[in-house]
């Protein structure tokens, strides 16, 4: 990094789908994109990663969080939490489980996250504090 700042510019594309293309017409040099749609896109559209390579992974956590409003009551939360484990234990919801890469649900604390966090430390105590 330089002077705070490890790239010259950042641009926000509003979709990973836009930062591909992006990429792709090297109007940028590098995008984050989410290891789920990585995986789609490699599954069904491949085409929208054609020229594109992979450098880096982030270190691994347990799932995309799932979230809701704050103020979402604790019955409702059971009862997403309810619907979602059953949605992935329904044998007539596995192909479309499968198609969605989704293989379980599990209830997460924040701590499972706390790779991610060491992770942005460590990136903080080389420099990177901002892009």
């Amino acid at each position: 990094s330089r002077e705070g700042r490890f790239f010259s510019a950042v641009m926000f594309s509003s979709s990973h789908r836009q930062s591909l293309r992006e990429l792709q017409q090297e109007n940028a040099d590098i995008a984050a994109i989410d290891c789920v749609t990585y995986a789609l896109l490699q599954r069904h559209q491949p085409q929208a990663l054609a020229g594109l390579v992979a450098i880096g992974w982030s270190p691994a956590a347990p799932g995309l969080p799932l979230i809701t409003a704050g103020a979402t009551p604790a019955a409702t939360l059971n009862s997403l939490r309810e619907a979602l484990q059953q949605l992935v234990s329904d044998a007539r919801y596995r192909s479309l489980c499968d198609a969605l890469l989704i293989c379980g649900y599990s209830d997460m604390s924040r701590e499972a996250y706390a790779p991610l966090l060491a992770w942005r430390d460590e990136a903080a105590a080389l420099g990177v504090s901002q892009l």
